[in-house]
């Protein structure tokens, strides 16, 4: 730090130069002229040239001086004035010399006590002007790790899967270090005990890191084993100074340069549980930053909660499509079982109803006029077995048409809705804009049944007085279009998870990739769009 005494050592050195050349041309002038001649005054301009030092030696040394050549003067100065007149004077200098001294040392006390405020006052804000800036530094350095908490949790509950959310914390650690590589491993799942690599990274120069990136990829971490399998057995950040010179770590020892120096790691925590471990690291050995890991410690747990939502909704889709298939395979079971049952009723009991009604017929014919009541109960039971067949048939056609399985989906769509407009007065009309659209058995069976549940649905609650069916095929996607005329279906009634009907259509649709879509508007209808892959 510099004080104000320092310019005033510098200008010290002048003042006594300008001094001693003072003092020796008073000397020679004094020495030259007689005794008695008031030049020995003169010797107090020397001490008038000390007090600019502003150096309280100074002082004294000028007055001594000036003291000491006012009375070499007066021996070396040849004969003037009567001797009292040259003594008179010379003590009148001498005494001048000192009263001088004395004011000047008065002055220098109240200098240094100026000098000493100014001195502490400087020192203080010095002190002060540290401490801010110092303070002003620990608060740039917690903004940052707080913006670095803040990134990484935007980064986490807004972008979709795992892989995008580290490479997004990657980069943002490696901005925040100021460290060029960075990579994740992870469990490859909740059971198993080593760490694979997930091939995410941040690379501030690819080329650069090329070999360390091919050799990290190609190796597993158990627990203890290099820097990965150390944060995963102490579950806490690990520092290296220098990977090169550390024996555990084996990537070193498998290429003559990796290009990086310095290293640390911290866990990707769910509770104790270490489920991934980051690593980064420097082109630079450097000593360990406690606080670096410190902040980098809160922020595996923060992505540790990232890895557990993953590795939760990885569980939910894996339960959603066993779920998926079991429904499925109910499906078809349902279906088997309806088509045998169709069967049965169709082969079975219509044959032996059929055969009822040759026979009554023939016994009919037999009776004779004269048993009209029991004629008249024959054609009662033969109205009734007609009956009876027709509505076997109906069964059997509600089960499983078989014009589906015979015809086609185009076919069994355009009898379906014709059924459907006899029944209720509706009017059905059906376009396939496709040409010869013909789908395996499955996707018929599919495309049929939610077609089927449509109509239910519009019977039920729409009011409509007309239906429009559209069947097309675009890019391996046919799509059935199924709209209607009535009151119009809203929005919260297609959001219903308490509608199992809706459920079901898009359940189904979802079994081959497909999906449904339902739109209405107030008092101008729905729109039901069944989407399905073809293959």
């Amino acid at each position: 730090m510099t004080t104000l005494s320092d310019p005033i050592k510098n200008k010290n050195i002048i003042y006594v130069l300008i001094g001693g050349l003072v003092a020796i041309a008073i000397l020679l002038l004094d020495i030259s002229m007689p005794r008695g001649v008031p030049y020995g005054i003169l010797y107090s301009s020397i001490f008038l040239i000390s007090l600019f030092t502003k150096n309280k030696k100074s002082i004294y040394i000028g007055a001594i001086t000036g003291t000491l050549l006012t009375i070499i003067g007066f021996f070396m100065s040849p004969p003037g004035v009567e001797l009292w007149q040259v003594l008179t004077n010379r003590s009148l200098t001498i005494l001048t010399i000192w009263t001088i001294a004395t004011l000047c040392l008065f002055q220098y006390s109240n200098f240094e006590k100026m000098r000493a405020g100014q001195d502490e006052l400087e020192l203080s804000i010095y002190q002060r002007t540290s401490e801010l800036n110092k303070s002003n530094a620990e608060l740039e350095k917690e903004s940052a790790s707080v913006q670095l908490h803040k990134d990484i949790a935007i980064a986490a509950n807004e972008t979709k899967g795992l892989k995008i959310t580290l490479e997004l914390c990657l980069k943002k650690i490696c901005t925040h270090a100021g460290w060029p590589v960075g990579h994740a491993y992870l469990l490859p799942d909740q059971t198993s005990s080593w760490l694979e690599p997930a091939k995410v990274w941040y690379l501030e120069n690819p080329s650069r890191f090329d070999t360390f990136r091919k050799i990290s990829e190609a190796t597993p971490f158990g627990p203890g084993m290099g820097l990965p399998g150390r944060v995963l057995l102490s579950r806490k950040p690990e520092w290296i100074k220098d990977v090169t010179k550390d024996a555990n770590f084996p990537r070193a020892q498998l290429a003559e340069n990796i290009g990086v120096k310095a290293g640390f790691g911290f866990p990707l925590l769910i509770g104790k549980q270490v489920v991934g471990v980051m690593e980064f690291f420097s082109t630079k050995a450097a000593e360990p930053d406690r606080d670096m890991m410190k902040v980098m410690a809160e922020v595996g747990i923060q992505l540790g909660r990232t890895v557990e939502r993953h590795w939760a909704e990885a569980d939910i889709q894996s339960s959603n499509e066993r779920l998926r298939k079991l429904y499925q395979r109910l499906e078809m079971i349902r279906e088997e079982e309806r088509t045998r049952i169709a069967r049965e009723v169709h082969d079975e009991l219509a044959q032996m109803l059929t055969t009822l009604k040759l026979e009554l017929s023939l016994l009919d014919k037999k009776m004779v006029d004269d048993n009209a009541p029991l004629r008249n109960d024959t054609q009662m039971m033969l109205v009734l077995i007609n009956n009876t067949i027709q509505t076997v048939k109906k069964i059997a056609m509600d089960l499983r048409p078989p014009i589906l399985d015979d015809l086609g989906l185009h076919e069994a769509i355009t009898w379906q809705g014709s059924e459907f407009e006899k029944r209720t007065g509706i009017n059905f009309n059906f376009e396939v804009y496709s040409g010869n659209l013909e789908l395996d058995i499955e996707r018929s069976t599919t495309l049929f049944r939610i077609f089927q549940e449509t109509l239910t649905n519009i019977l039920r609650h729409a009011k409509a007085k007309n239906i429009n069916a559209t069947m097309k095929e675009k890019d391996g996607t046919v799509t059935l279009q199924v709209s209607d005329d009535g009151i119009g279906i809203k929005l919260d009634q297609t959001l219903d998870v308490k509608s199992l009907g809706l459920l079901g259509m898009r359940e189904r649709a979802l079994v081959w990739q497909g999906d449904v879509d339902i739109e209405g508007v107030h008092n101008q209808g729905t729109t039901v769009t069944i989407n399905i892959q073809r293959v």
